[in-house]
């Protein structure tokens, strides 16, 4: 469960909606990092525009996932 509360995409505040189309157009979804993130929209448009770049990568999609994984790993993260 988020510690943070979502801000769900219906009703989102103008800035924060272009971040999450932007997400959507990327991801397909948005993201619930992102909807925890859209209480900083600063925040969010500049890991949306991270997001972006890492998928103009020329790694394959699968070595970039284990790029990802790996690096979580490194760092000790619990998830």
């Amino acid at each position: 469960m988020a510690r943070v509360p979502y801000v769900e995409p219906e009703g989102a505040p103008e800035d924060v909606a272009r971040v999450f189309a932007g997400v959507r157009q990327r991801a397909g979804r948005v993201l619930n990092f992102f909807k925890a993130l859209a209480h900083f929209p600063a925040a969010a448009a500049a890991a949306e525009t991270l997001l972006g770049a890492l998928r103009t990568a020329t790694l394959d999609a699968k070595l970039r996932e284990l790029a990802y994984l790996k690096t979580s790993q490194v760092n000790g993260c619990a998830y």
